[in-house]
C-alpha cells in the first residue's frame, strides 16, 4: 500500500513538473524517454488542433480522428523535431497535411504539397513586387450568429483548399502571416494574397447564399403607388 501510495504520488509530482516545462522541453524528455510527457503536450494542444481539423474538414467526427492521427504521426516524428520553429506549428502542419490527405481521399483536393508550392493559378505569386494587403475584412467578423457560422462553414467547404487552410488559419485561428508562412512554409506575400482571394471566394459564395433567401425579383407592374396617401 505505501508502495502504490508513493508511486502515485511521484506520478503526480511528475505531471506537475511537466506542466510547468515549455514544448521544447516536454519534447525533449519524450526524445530521452519519458514517454509519460508526451501526454502534457497533447492535452496542452488538444483543443486548439481539433479546432483546426474542424474547420478544415468541415466534420467533428472526421475532425476528432485526424486530430488523433497528427497526435500519433507527431509522437512518430518527434526525433525529427527540430527547434528552429515552435512546436505547435510543427504540429499545425502534421493537421494540415492529414487534413489534406482526407480530402485527397474524398475527391481531387490539392495536397500541402500544392499549398506550399501553389497551383498554376498561382504559380507567379511569389515573383510579384506587389502583393494585395489582405484588406478585406476577416470571415470571422461575420460569425455573429449559429445561422451564420452554419454558412460560412458551407463556404468554406466549396472554396479551393489552397485559400480555405489560409483564411482558417488566419481568421479563425488567429494566426499571424509569420506563423502561417512557417506552417505552409510559404513566402509571407503568398499568404496575404491567398488570405485576400480566399475571403473574397467565401464571400462570394454567402452573397450567393444570402441572395437565395433574400429578395426576388418582382415585376414593375406589381408596383402601385397610390398617389391619394
Amino acid at each position: 500500500t505505501n508502495r502504490w501510495t508513493r508511486a502515485s504520488h511521484l506520478m503526480s509530482e511528475l505531471h506537475k513538473v511537466s506542466e510547468e516545462l515549455d514544448d521544447r522541453a516536454l519534447v525533449a524528455a519524450v526524445v530521452a524517454g519519458h514517454c509519460e510527457a508526451f501526454e502534457t503536450l497533447v492535452i496542452r494542444h488538444q483543443d486548439r488542433i481539433y479546432t483546426l481539423l474542424s474547420r478544415l474538414c468541415g466534420c467533428p467526427h472526421q475532425a476528432t480522428d485526424l486530430a488523433q492521427e497528427t497526435f500519433i504521426s507527431a509522437y512518430r516524428n518527434l526525433s525529427a523535431f527540430e527547434n528552429r520553429s515552435e512546436f505547435f506549428t510543427w504540429l499545425y502542419r502534421i493537421a494540415c497535411n492529414h487534413a489534406a490527405a482526407a480530402h485527397r481521399r474524398k475527391k481531387p483536393m490539392a495536397s500541402l504539397d500544392q499549398l506550399r508550392s501553389g497551383s498554376q493559378r498561382d504559380d507567379g505569386e511569389r515573383n510579384r513586387s506587389f502583393e494585395p494587403a489582405a484588406k478585406t475584412s476577416s470571415v470571422s467578423a461575420a460569425m455573429e450568429s449559429s445561422e451564420n457560422a452554419r454558412k460560412i462553414a458551407d463556404a468554406l467547404a466549396g472554396i479551393d483548399e489552397i485559400f480555405r487552410t489560409v483564411v482558417v488559419l488566419r481568421d479563425m485561428e488567429g494566426a499571424s502571416y509569420e506563423e502561417i508562412s512557417e506552417t505552409l512554409d510559404i513566402p509571407v506575400g503568398t499568404v496575404r494574397s491567398r488570405l485576400h482571394r480566399g475571403r473574397l471566394a467565401v464571400k462570394q459564395l454567402l452573397y450567393a447564399d444570402f441572395g437565395n433567401g433574400g429578395l426576388k425579383e418582382i415585376s414593375p407592374d406589381r408596383i402601385k403607388i397610390n398617389r391619394g396617401h
